[in-house]
């Protein structure tokens, strides 16, 4: 199980074990290790993914979120979900996937939401004062003229 005091590159480092001792990540020659754990490490650092963060999620499907959001689709990524969610605390690890929205997606939802309402609210006034885009005929360009 992981440590709630590992910084993202401890973090990185105990999931390069992991998929070392699975067989999944090389030893040797050093560089492929050295540059794989560094990769890691970038991109926990950019989702702020470490070991206190890791030991909140209730079940699987925010922690894969998180990385598939955080990545490109690299080959390697379902092989560190499946490492990490090996030290998830057990009750964590086995409960049912639950892919929802985050905060961050959750809050930029709702200003999209207000920002259309406003706009939609806008374009209902214009039209009741009689000052909205296009006449009778809806803005046509010349598709029906009468010569």
């Amino acid at each position: 199980m992981a440590d709630a005091s590992w910084s993202s590159a401890e973090l990185a480092k105990a999931l390069c074990d992991a998929l070392t001792a699975k067989g999944q990540l090389k030893e040797k020659p050093a560089f492929i290790r050295t540059d794989r754990e560094a990769k890691i490490v970038s991109v926990f650092e950019s989702c702020g993914l470490d070991g206190a963060k890791l030991l909140t999620f209730d079940n699987p499907g925010p922690l894969e979120m998180l990385l598939r959001k955080a990545t490109n689709g690299e080959t390697w990524v379902q092989q560190s979900i499946d490492a990490l969610v090996c030290m998830l605390p057990e009750e964590a690890a086995t409960a049912t996937k639950k892919m929802g929205m985050d905060d961050d997606t959750r809050e930029e939802l709702a200003a999209a939401k207000e920002k259309s309402e406003q706009r939609r609210q806008r374009l209902e006034e214009e039209r009741e004062e009689g000052g909205g885009r296009g006449g009778e005929r809806g803005g046509e360009r010349g598709g029906d003229r009468r010569d």
